[in-house]
């Protein structure tokens, strides 16, 4: 069976490692630290396979990581003042 979960990534400069199934569906921000997605999650009994992937938040302006990254989304933090921007690290 599949679902859709929402999983959390801090705003904190750091990777963080979230198993998933398939690629973010949606990118979102609601509170002021922490940005949110959206992925298609399978049930573990569906013999599905999981890949665990790195994503860090990152803001306007600021320098990127070094290492080989895409981007899933951009959202404007509430308030207004900050966009915040979902990458994943990816191997070359």
């Amino acid at each position: 069976m599949a679902r859709i979960y929402r999983y959390e990534v801090p705003v904190d400069d750091r990777w963080h490692e979230v198993a998933l199934y398939g690629d973010p569906i949606h990118v979102d921000c609601r509170q002021l630290n922490i940005v949110e997605f959206w992925a298609i999650h399978c049930e573990a009994r569906d013999s599905v396979p999981t890949w665990t992937r790195s994503f860090m938040v990152v803001g306007t302006g600021h320098e990127l990581p070094p290492d080989y990254w895409r981007t899933w989304g951009s959202v404007i933090a509430p308030g207004g003042l900050l966009v915040w921007h979902l990458i994943e690290r990816r191997m070359p």
